[in-house]
């Protein structure tokens, strides 16, 4: 299975040119077999996603959150349906609790996005991937990026963080299978079942 780990969608997230169902065909277009809304603070309704996969089948959408730290850095969540995720007070000690006790997956976006360094403590918080590609990491931060791959030994992941249709499934991962549900593909990517 082919999927984006990392999408937004205008109904949520303010930063997004296009909207859920634009997102989702121009993903189908370029042949992924499924995507995840990582809106900004703010998890996709169930309802809503059931509506979305049924529209759409067989194309799969899941529903995750990005989350901006106090420490300012972004961290991908899925695997975690609480509204609690939505809240704008979070630390990197506080989340990683909250995700690990749930059994969910995380991942830090686009690093070196806005500054030199990772701005939390990467060894006793280590989140499960690292963004080494997608349409918000420059080109010169690669080196960088792969050096905190190697140092951590945390696996990469390549996705779009789309905010426009034309960049949806720019970038993406491939499962060894296809998840039932948003936990199934959270003990997937925590168990490294994909290649970048």
């Amino acid at each position: 299975m082919k999927i984006d780990l990392h999408v937004h969608a205008s109904e949520r997230s303010a930063c997004s040119v296009s909207g859920e169902e634009d997102m989702i065909r121009a993903a189908a277009r370029r042949g992924l077999d499924a995507l995840v809304f990582m809106d900004h603070h703010c998890l996709v309704p169930v309802s809503r996603l059931q509506e979305l996969n049924r529209e759409f089948a067989p194309f799969r959408i899941f529903g995750g959150v990005e989350i901006t730290l106090s420490e300012e850095e972004d961290i991908l969540v899925l695997g975690v349906r609480d509204p609690r995720l939505e809240q704008r007070n979070w630390t990197m000690p506080d989340l990683h609790s909250f995700v690990r006790d749930r059994g969910g997956w995380m991942a830090l976006a686009h690093p070196f996005r806005y500054r030199d360094n990772v701005n939390f403590d990467m060894e006793k918080y280590p989140p499960d991937a690292i963004e080494v590609r997608s349409s918000n990491i420059a080109a010169g931060n690669l080196k960088r990026i792969e050096a905190l791959l190697g140092l951590t030994g945390l696996p990469a992941i390549c996705t779009s963080d789309a905010h426009i249709a034309n960049r949806a499934g720019l970038y993406y991962v491939e499962l060894d299978q296809t998840p039932a549900d948003e936990t199934e593909l959270a003990r997937l990517l925590r168990a490294r079942k994909f290649c970048a």
